[in-house]
C-alpha cells in the first residue's frame, strides 16, 4: 500500500453551474460539443486521510464505518477511490463539508471524488494534475459507481475558477478560463443570490428517470447555444439577458421530468420573479437543494424579504481548484 505517514487534508471547492448543464456528455448525435459555464465558490468539501496502524479502515462522513477491508465499505465513492489505488486497509478517511453535502446540487459528490483522488495520490507520491484529478474522479463516479451523471462537476471542482468547459464527440474535454473586465465581473457577482430550500433529494433517482425516458440529449443543441450566449452576455455585462438565459435553462430542465420541480419549488421561483429576480434555477439535477437567482442589486432586499423562510447563503466566486496540505 505504501502510503505517506503524514496526515493529509484536501480542500476542494463546490461549484455553481450557470448554463449548459445537461449537455456535459459525449453526445454522438450532435455535431455541437456539450458546453457549460461554471464557477467554483468559497464553500468546500474537506477530505482527511490518515494512516492507521492496524488492519482496519475507518470512514467517517455522516455515518462512521469501521471495516476489516475496503470491499466491506458501504460508502461507494470512498470504497471505489481506495480500490482504484489498491488501498485495502490500514487507513482512516474523514469528510466534512461547509454546507449540506447530500443532494445539494453544488457538486459535493464530485468534490468528494476529486478531493479523495488528491489526498490518495499525494499520500502515495503519485503525479497530480488538474486534468488527472478530474478524469480519475469521472472514473470513480461514472465507471465504478455507475452514477448517471455528466462530467462538468469533476472538471470544475478540480480546475477551479469561472470556466467554459466543452465536451467533444472524440471524448476530448477542454477547460477554458473566462476573462471578463473587472467592472462587469463585479456587477455579475453582486447580482447573484443563493438560497437553500431545506429540501434534500437524491440526484441519482432524478437522473435515472430522465435517462429511462431517453430525454437526456433532447435539449443538447439548445443548451450549447445557451452556454455560448451566457458567456457573451457575461462579457457584455448585461444582467437582464443573463437572467433570461437562466430562466430559459430552468424551463428546459423543468420539462425533462416532473421530479425536477414541485408545487412548492415552483412557488419559490415565482415568488422570486415577482419580487424582482430576472431569472434563476435549481442547481444540480433539481428536486430541491439550492436555488440560484440573478437580479439587479437594488432588488435583492425585496427578494430576500419575500423568501425569508429560506436560508440565504453568502458566497463568493473563487479561482482555485482542489488543493492538498499536510496537517
Amino acid at each position: 500500500m505504501n502510503i505517506n505517514e503524514s496526515m493529509l487534508l484536501s480542500k476542494t471547492p463546490l461549484r455553481i453551474s450557470f448554463a449548459g448543464g445537461g449537455s456535459d456528455y459525449f453526445n454522438p448525435n450532435s455535431d455541437l460539443p456539450g458546453k457549460v459555464i461554471v464557477s467554483t465558490i468559497n464553500k468546500y468539501m474537506y477530505v482527511c486521510l490518515n494512516k492507521k496502524y492496524n488492519s482496519e479502515i475507518r470512514a467517517a462522513y455522516s455515518l462512521t464505518e469501521n471495516v476489516k477491508n475496503v470491499h466491506k465499505l458501504n460508502h461507494d465513492i470512498i470504497r471505489e477511490a481506495l480500490k482504484l489505488h489498491n488501498i485495502i486497509n490500514g487507513v482512516e478517511i474523514t469528510t466534512l463539508a461547509d454546507i449540506p453535502s447530500s443532494g445539494s446540487g453544488l457538486a459535493s459528490s464530485s468534490a468528494l471524488s476529486v478531493g479523495l483522488s488528491n489526498v490518495i495520490r499525494k499520500s502515495k507520491n503519485l503525479k497530480i494534475s488538474k486534468t488527472l484529478l478530474a478524469s480519475e474522479a469521472c472514473k470513480i463516479e461514472i465507471e465504478k459507481c455507475r452514477k448517471p451523471i455528466g462530467m462538468q462537476d469533476q472538471y470544475s471542482t478540480a480546475f477551479g475558477g469561472l470556466n467554459k468547459i466543452e465536451f467533444f464527440k472524440n471524448k476530448r474535454i477542454k477547460v477554458s478560463k473566462i476573462n471578463i473586465k473587472c467592472d462587469r465581473i463585479n456587477l455579475f457577482k453582486k447580482s447573484l443570490l443563493l438560497f437553500y430550500t431545506g429540501i434534500n433529494r437524491k440526484a441519482d433517482k432524478i437522473l435515472h428517470k430522465i435517462r429511462k425516458k431517453g430525454t437526456q440529449f433532447v435539449n443538447h443543441d439548445r443548451l450549447h447555444h445557451l452556454a455560448t450566449n451566457f458567456e457573451k452576455e457575461l462579457k457584455n455585462g448585461d444582467i437582464t439577458n443573463l437572467g433570461n438565459i437562466l430562466h430559459e435553462g430552468w424551463l428546459l430542465k423543468r420539462g425533462l421530468d416532473k421530479s425536477v420541480s414541485s408545487l412548492s419549488l415552483d412557488q419559490i421561483y415565482n415568488t422570486a420573479l415577482n419580487a424582482g429576480a430576472l431569472g434563476g434555477k435549481i442547481l444540480g439535477a433539481g428536486g430541491g437543494g439550492f436555488f440560484l437567482f440573478i437580479a439587479n442589486p437594488k432588488d435583492h432586499k425585496n427578494i430576500k424579504n419575500r423568501l425569508k423562510k429560506l436560508k440565504f447563503i453568502n458566497f463568493e466566486l473563487t479561482e482555485d481548484g482542489s488543493k492538498v496540505f499536510e496537517v
